[in-house]
């Protein structure tokens, strides 16, 4: 089976889950989840990244992670790389105290903040630890009713009148956990809406892995020949035809190219061309970047089939 895959991008909301190898432990001792959650506060400051919650238990680890500009991938790395190797130099110890991967869920910060931040803080409840969450020495739940320290508490509780509220929150009978959906082997807590921007982001990203990035022009002047037969040079500057529209706006979303190199190109200035772009409809413009998109994949494959062959 597949792992599933992860998806970032700034401002993503992350639940992670750690867990040991084989269920082995990886917190020994009180001193070892402090050292975590030191290691934990000062990777927050280094690369800009936000924890709502978090939970250490003696075989796992529950996070809430908001990225910032540094991806999730790059933070777990270093920052569980740093924790094993302070570990295992500590209890003198060698080979892997971590699982294979540490596990991500997207999720969908409007509507399942709370839900997964409460599941956080009762988890040493539902094992049986605690009676109530603030028994718990070691989650985010007594920072929310303190000071906060490693987290950042401010959204936590501005969905609350008061700490009261939060608590009772926390306390009320709970008839249905987060379920995670797996979407194109992705995991989210989410609904509709927010899985289909999701996977259009991934689909966005796949693109400027796959082709590149940025389109050569030259690749664009290439899928206007082909489709209609002509170029942008062999329109008039006053033509209002598909050509056109394809080409503006491939230049534009594809190429990335200015609206001064557009105009260049379609015999318009600046003001001409912009204007040009913009009184094409959103629904027209996604059209024309699908099926430039489905030319781009099928000229790669081709590419990639003539490679296959050269080789044989």
């Amino acid at each position: 089976m597949a792992r599933p895959r992860r998806v970032d991008y700034p401002g993503a909301l992350h639940h992670v889950i750690i867990k040991g190898n084989d269920g082995r432990l990886i917190f020994k001792l009180p001193d070892d989840k402090q050292h975590f959650l030191e290691m934990l506060g000062i990777f927050e400051r280094r690369y800009g990244f936000l924890v709502y919650a978090y939970c250490l238990m003696d075989n796992h680890v529950h996070l809430l992670i908001e990225t910032g500009l540094t991806p999730l991938s790059v933070i777990m790395q270093k920052f569980l790389t740093g924790y094993v190797q302070w570990f295992n130099r500590k209890w003198d110890k060698w080979g892997h105290l971590l699982g294979d991967r540490y596990k991500s869920i997207l999720v969908d910060k409007d509507r399942y903040f709370l839900a997964v931040l409460r599941y956080i803080h009762l988890n040493p409840v539902k094992a049986g630890l605690v009676e109530k969450p603030e028994e718990y020495l070691w989650s985010s739940y007594r920072e929310y009713l303190t000071n906060p320290d490693i987290i950042d508490a401010e959204l936590g509780l501005s969905y609350f009148k008061g700490i009261k509220e939060f608590q009772s929150f926390h306390l009320e009978e709970i008839k249905d956990e987060p379920q995670v959906i797996k979407a194109k082997n992705i995991l989210i807590y989410g609904e509709e809406d927010f899985i289909s921007e999701t996977l259009k982001k991934v689909e966005d990203e796949e693109r400027k892995k796959r082709f590149g990035g940025v389109i050569d022009e030259d690749v664009v002047m290439h899928f206007l020949k082909e489709i209609f037969g002509r170029e942008l040079c062999e329109t008039g500057p006053y033509e209002r035809n598909n050509v056109r529209k394809y080409g503006c706006v491939l230049l534009r979303e594809r190429s990335h190219r200015t609206f001064k190199k557009i105009g260049e190109l379609m015999g318009l200035k600046v003001q001409g061309a912009h204007k040009f772009y913009n009184k094409i409809s959103e629904d027209e413009k996604n059209m024309i970047l699908e099926e430039f998109d489905r030319w781009m994949r099928k000229q790669v494959k081709e590419t990639d089939s003539r490679k296959v062959r050269r080789k044989e």
